[in-house]
C-alpha cells in the first residue's frame, strides 16, 4: 500500500478537515462519480470525484456509506463543476473520520493514479531487493564458521528486531537483540518444539509483532524459532524468515559437523533446486567456480556400515564435489561439468546405479533433477549409470531403436515437413506445452513469449499432426517421440 502523505506532498494536494491524513494507507485509487459508489468498493481506496452529479445536502449518507466500506481518503477535484471543496463535505468527513482532500485544477485524476502506480513498483521492487540481498546474507552466514549463530545474528539484523531459536533435544538455544522471553512467548515456543506437523503463531503487542514457527530437525520435534520486529512483517520479512527456517533446519546437525564442508553439501543439494542461487553463494567459501556448468547426479545406496557423516565423505571423494546428500537408500549430488565418461566409469566400478544429468548453469539446475531421474530409471533397467541425452532410459532402454526411430519420425513428420526454421519453433513450444503440461502461462514464461503466441502455434500443430491434443494418450504418444528423437540424435 501506498501512504497517503506521498499524494499531499508530490502533487500538492491540500488536506481538509481535522483528520490527519499521514497515518492513512491506500490500497487502491479509484474515479467515481457514482451517488453511492460503495458497492463498487472493497475498502482501502482512496476515491476521487470532480463533483458531477453531487449534492452537497447528501453528503452525510455519502461519507457514511463510504467509511462503512473501508475507503480510507476523498479526494474532490475543483473546477468545472465547484470552485471549492463544498463545505458539507467537510463536516461530513470530520464527523465520520474521513480524510479529505482538495484536488487542485491542475493536478489531472491520471496523475494521481500513475503515482500510485509507480509507487506500488517501486516498493516490490524494494521488497525483492531486500529479499535478495537478505538471502545472500543468510547463506553467507550459513556457510561460515559457527552458522547456527551467524545465521541468528543476520536474521536479528535484517528484521530490525530479535531473533531466538531453540534446540530442546540437545537443550541448546541461540539468540540476538533483545529478546522478550515471557510467560506467552516462552509457551508458543514449547508448543512449536512440541509439534510433529507445520506449527506457526503469531503475538502482536503495541512495541513489536513476534512470530514463532516450527523448524524442522533430525528429531521429529524439538526445534523452534522467535523472531520479532517493531513494524509489521512485510512480504520480504517474511520471505527473509522462510530462508533463515530452511538454513537453520538444516544445519540442525552434531554440533562437531554443524560447520563441515559436508553438513554444507548436504545443506546446498537439498535447498539447492528450490533456490538455485544457493550454489552461486556456496560456490566461494567451498572454492568452486562461480561460472562454471554443473550437473546433478541421482543414484541409489543402500545404507553400509558406517556413520551418515562418514558415507557422505566417501561419495564426496568418489564423485569430486562436496555437494553430496545422502538418506540411506538414494544419493543427490552435484558435480562439475568435468569429463563425463569418467564420472560415469567411477560411478560404475563402485557398483553404484546412477542418472547424471546434462550440463546446467549453477542458477538453472531445474531441469537438471527430472533429466537426472530419467537417467536413473535407465540405469535401472540397464545397471549401469547413465547420462542424460547420450543413451536411451527407463522405458525407452527396452524399445528396439530402428522401431521407435521409424514410429516417432512418422508421427512427428508433418511438423518436420515446413520449413527448417518453422519446424525447430513448432517443436520446440509442443515440447515445453507439454512438459507444462498444457500451461499456456507457464509455456510462455519458458518461450519468452506471449501466451497468445504459443495459442497460435499449438493451434497450428494440431492442424499439421490433425490429432486431438486435449487426448492425454496423444499427449503421451507425442512426448515419447519428442524424448526420443532429443535422446537419439
Amino acid at each position: 500500500m501506498v501512504p497517503l502523505r506521498i499524494f499531499v506532498a508530490r502533487l500538492a494536494l491540500r488536506p481538509l478537515g481535522a483528520d490527519d491524513p499521514s497515518e492513512c494507507w491506500v490500497r487502491w485509487v479509484h474515479v467515481s462519480e457514482l451517488p453511492d459508489p460503495s458497492p463498487f468498493l472493497r475498502g482501502g481506496e482512496l476515491l476521487l470525484l470532480a463533483g458531477t452529479g453531487f449534492r452537497p445536502e447528501e453528503s452525510r449518507a455519502y461519507v457514511r456509506r463510504l467509511a462503512e466500506t473501508g475507503v480510507v481518503a476523498i479526494g474532490f477535484g475543483v473546477t468545472p463543476v465547484f470552485d471549492a471543496v463544498p463545505p458539507e463535505l467537510v463536516a461530513a468527513c470530520e464527523e465520520f473520520g474521513m480524510a479529505l482532500l482538495e484536488v487542485p485544477a491542475q493536478v489531472p485524476f491520471a496523475s494521481i493514479v500513475e503515482l500510485h502506480h509507480a509507487e506500488l513498483v517501486r516498493a516490490e521492487t524494494h521488497h525483492l531487493k531486500r529479499l535478495s540481498d537478505g538471502q545472500a546474507v543468510l547463506i553467507r552466514a550459513a556457510a561460515g564458521p559457527g552458522p547456527l549463530r551467524a545465521v541468528v545474528e543476520r536474521l536479528a539484523e535484517l528484521l530490525d528486531g530479535w531473533a531466538l531459536v531453540l534446540d530442546s533435544n540437545r537443550d541448546r538455544t541461540w539468540s540476538s537483540g533483545p529478546v522478550r522471553q515471557d510467560a506467552e512467548v516462552t509457551a508458543m515456543l514449547e508448543r512449536a518444539c512440541a509439534s510433529r506437523s507445520p506449527m506457526s503463531a503469531a503475538l502482536a503487542t503495541a512495541e513489536e509483532n513476534i512470530e514463532v514457527q516450527r523448524l524442522l530437525g533430525p528429531a521429529p520435534s524439538g526445534y523452534a524459532m522467535a523472531v520479532a520486529r517493531r513494524g509489521p512483517f512485510t512480504v520480504a520479512d517474511r520471505g527473509i524468515v522462510g530462508v533463515a527456517a530452511s538454513a537453520l533446519s538444516l544445519l540442525f546437525t552434531a554440533p562437531s559437523a554443524a560447520s563441515s564442508p559436508e553438513a554444507l553439501g548436504a545443506a546446498a543439494v537439498a535447498g539447492l533446486l528450490r533456490l538455485p542461487t544457493l550454489t552461486r553463494d556456496l560456490a566461494t567459501p567451498l572454492d568452486r567456480a562461480r561460472d562454471g556448468r554443473w550437473r546433478v547426479v541421482r543414484g541409489l545406496l543402500d545404507e553400509p556400515p558406517g556413520a551418515r557423516e562418514t558415507i557422505i565423505q566417501r561419495l564426496s571423494a568418489l564423485l569430486g564435489t562436496p555437494f553430496v546428500t545422502w538418506d540411506g537408500g538414494s544419493f543427490v549430488a552435484i558435480v562439475p561439468d568435468d569429463p563425463v565418461d569418467e564420472l560415469r566409469r567411477l560411478l560404475d566400478e563402485a557398483g553404484l546405479l546412477a542418472g547424471i544429468s546434462r550440463p546446467h548453469p549453477a542458477a538453472d539446475l531445474d531441469p537438471a533433477w527430472g533429466e537426472a531421474g530419467f537417467a536413473l530409471d535407465g540405469a535401472r533397467v540397464g545397471g549401469r549409470a547413465v547420462v542424460a541425452g547420450t543413451d536411451p532410459h527407463g522405458v525407452m532402454a527396452l524399445l528396439d531403436s530402428p522401431q521407435a526411430s521409424r514410429y516417432a519420425d512418422r508421427l512427428l513428420a508433418p511438423l518436420y515437413a515446413v520449413p527448417p526454421k518453422d519446424s525447430a519453433l513448432l517443436a520446440g513450444t509442443l515440447r515445453s506445452w507439454l512438459a507444462h503440461h498444457g500451461s499456456w502461462d507457464r509455456t510462455a514464461a519458458d518461450l519468452g513469449v506471449h501466451r497468445n503466441t504459443v495459442r497460435h502455434r499449438i493451434r497450428q500443430i494440431t492442424r499439421l499432426l490433425d490429432r486431438d491434443l486435449n487426448d492425454p494418450d496423444v499427449r503421451m504418444e507425442l512426448w515419447f517421440a519428442l524424448r526420443w528423437r532429443s535422446q537419439i540424435r
